[in-house]
């Protein structure tokens, strides 16, 4: 499909998707989605700074084991004692349980002279205390109480809530701002503990009454916790006194957490913004620029959020929006999903199509992936691949579509031409910039193909030094033998091989050049890496060696130091493809027994024919190395060492480094299991095994 065409489709899937989930979350399907716009309150409103009540002071009689005349008689002393010592103000929270009809003639004494007593106006007391108020705890379905309206609709009149009747009894309170801009209603976020003491401590002998002098007093009929009325956004459990004294600091000291109307209009007017914005900007986009588009503007709303409740100590509800957004941005990811595949099943066609030898129909393939260097390395196989059939004129058009590819990413590198001491400056048609490794039968040099500038690694081998006469021609057809099967392989976990060659005496492979390390570094001990990250890059490697198995190719020298790693992309690629089999029949020569024998497995050792699960175990040796930074199997001499290799078993790691699960002793065991048969199938479900012991790992 055109891709003007489905970035228009995807855009109208998109307008559909988030019209339907608008409907939704901001209709019928609101009361489940609200629960988004409280999360987030609550999570912030933990942290907004409530000063407490000045002078505040919370008195509560403990009912417990009492009879209610018992309890009254405890109220009206402990009501006198704060008359006695001149307390500013009563605020009587929860007053005793009386009947409608009782008689108030002592109670009307107690309250209706001297120190001014606050009651809630729908208590029986109400008839006799000097001001009263509304206390109505109206918690949200989650039994959480965030919100308390300021005045209440009474019997056709406007009556104030109990902590405003207070506040407003106060000759020196100038009515806060604020308050006439909350829609008759404020926040709650978190309780600031007020002193409290028991009616005991205050009746007692030796109280010091002093203590009382200008204190505003809640009488509450509970002791804290147990006499608890509501829970917060903080998730503290509050008495009605604690709720009452909460509000009343939040109104006299300018505190209140408000939603004024024009935040109200925001809550509206924001989904649909986002909505608009990601529907401009998101379908058509890369999964990775639309989840960096996403993470970006979601981080954006929380902080938005947080400063406007804990700077501006205003709510603004962005949870609902966060839900949109985090909507539209799946839906695109998924929609975007569509070219990577299309790309991706493009690309397989292609290979197919250039390992079955037709070179055009792989063109018309590989022209349709996306832009990117896997794709460029076998578009370069391509044009050899072209080369080879005397079609110059294709290999041209290749070359020339790759550096139309190279110059937008910008993954070519300009080398110029620099002399080395005891290096050769060329080979083929590569021009040697300078080693960058050395092995046992040779050495590898970076180098770059002068006909399109790209950077290879060049493999080179003395062939003419490591063979001698009998064996040199039969080892020359075994290694461009070995160096073609590896050809054939293209997968990202191994390096791929362009072309072989001879030169100046020296054989030669020019394969992809990865910048990075061998799995060598971290096989240190002081350079371990986290059991995760091990099992991952070793479950890549068993993907990569599935691969290759299924072409009937064997590595035949899997170690860690011809498994590279890339810290900057994270990318794993296997080396050394088609060198390992030139090796087998000259070991004593170029000490590749004495150099890595104990990686090998039992039957490499005893010359027998190989499969690929000599592989894994090699691999599985690789891992148990990387886990405890030692091999499993180790001597002082060959003959030990191979004895140890083909009887004894490996001493289990889980128990040898923190953070490895007892799983991966299991997966070992079986990977470096004597016999071939008793080993992982393949390569596939070895990974799949590594991978499962990964989710336990850390």
């Amino acid at each position: 499909m055109d891709k003007h065409r489905k970035e228009h489709r995807d855009r109208l899937v998109t307008l559909s998707f988030v019209s339907v989930l608008l409907i939704l979350i901001y209709g019928p399907g609101a009361p489940w989605f609200i629960g988004a716009d409280r999360f987030l309150f609550d999570q912030f409103a933990t942290h907004v700074r409530n000063a407490p009540l000045e002078n505040g002071l919370i008195v509560s009689i403990n009912p417990s084991n009492k009879s209610a005349d018992e309890v009254t008689a405890e109220y009206g002393r402990v009501l006198q004692v704060f008359k006695e010592h001149n307390v500013e103000r009563i605020i009587i929270s929860q007053a005793p349980g009386m009947d409608s009809a009782a008689e108030l003639p002592g109670w009307a004494a107690a309250l209706s002279s001297g120190v001014p007593v606050f009651v809630p106006s729908d208590h029986r007391l109400a008839d006799v205390a000097t001001t009263t108020g509304i206390l109505s705890l109206q918690p949200d379905s989650d039994d959480v109480l965030r919100r308390s309206r300021l005045w209440h609709l009474q019997g056709g009149i406007m009556s104030p809530s109990l902590p405003l009747s207070v506040a407003l009894h106060d000759q020196d309170y100038a009515t806060d701002s604020r308050i006439s801009e909350s829609d008759v209603a404020i926040y709650l976020t978190n309780y600031n503990p007020v002193d409290r003491l028991s009616a005991e401590e205050i009746l007692a002998p030796d109280f010091q009454g002093s203590q009382l002098a200008g204190k505003t007093v809640f009488l509450d009929a509970e002791p804290p916790l147990v006499g608890a009325a509501a829970m917060l956004p903080s998730r503290q459990f509050v008495t009605r006194s604690e709720i009452t004294a909460t509000l009343l600091a939040n109104i006299e000291q300018e505190q209140t957490v408000i939603a004024p109307t024009w935040v109200r209009a925001l809550d509206w007017l924001v989904p649909a913004l986002l909505a608009i914005v990601a529907l401009l900007f998101l379908p058509g986009r890369k999964r990775r620029d639309i989840v960096l588009v996403v993470t970006v503007v979601v981080v954006t709303l929380l902080v938005i959020e947080a400063m406007f409740l804990l700077i501006g100590r205003v709510r603004l509800d962005l949870g609902r929006p966060v839900i949109i957004l985090f909507g539209i941005g799946i839906l695109s990811w998924w929609l975007a999903g569509g070219v990577k595949k299309a790309s991706v099943n493009a690309f397989k066609r292609g290979s197919d199509f250039l390992t079955a030898g037709r070179l055009e129909p792989a063109f018309a393939e590989f022209r349709r992936c996306e832009l990117n260097e896997p794709l460029a390395t076998v578009m370069y196989k391509l044009s050899l691949a072209f080369e080879q059939q005397a079609k110059p004129e294709r290999a041209e058009a290749v070359l020339q579509w790759m550096k139309r590819t190279h110059s937008s990413t910008g993954s070519l590198s300009k080398f110029t031409l620099r002399p080395k001491n005891g290096i050769p400056q060329r080979l083929g048609r590569y021009v040697i910039e300078k080693r960058i490794g050395k092995g046992a039968m040779g050495a590898v040099y970076l180098a770059r193909d002068p006909r399109i500038n790209r950077a290879v690694a060049l493999k080179v081998i003395p062939i003419e030094k490591e063979f001698e006469d009998e064996e040199l021609e039969e080892a020359r057809l075994r290694f461009f033998r070995e160096a073609e099967s590896a050809g054939r392989l293209t997968h990202p976990n191994i390096i791929t091989v362009y072309d072989c060659g001879e030169d100046k005496h020296l054989a030669y492979i020019a394969m992809e050049y990865l910048q990075g390390i061998s799995l060598t570094t971290f096989t240190d001990p002081k350079k371990l890496l986290a059991p995760k990250k091990a099992l991952e890059l070793c479950a890549r490697t068993a993907e990569g060696l599935d691969y290759a198995h299924n072409q009937g190719v064997i590595h035949r020298d899997i170690k860690p130091a011809n498994i590279l790693y890339s810290l900057r992309s994270d990318m794993l690629k296997i080396s050394d493809f088609g060198v390992a089999r030139l090796t087998d029949n000259n070991r004593t020569k170029t000490g590749i027994v004495l150099g890595t024998p104990m990686y090998m497995s039992p039957e490499q050792l005893n010359a027998e024919d190989l499969t690929g699960h000599s592989d894994l175990f090699s691999l599985g040796v690789t891992l148990y190395e990387l886990l405890v930074g030692e091999v499993p199997f180790k001597a002082s001499n060959i003959a030990v060492l191979m004895t140890r290799i083909t009887t004894e078993d490996p001493a289990p790691v889980s128990n040898r480094r923190p953070g490895i699960p007892p799983s991966v002793d299991a997966v070992l065991f079986k990977a470096l299991a004597k016999r071939p048969e008793k080993r992982f199938a393949n390569g596939g479900e070895m990974a799949i095994a590594l991978r499962n012991c990964a989710k336990y790992a850390s």
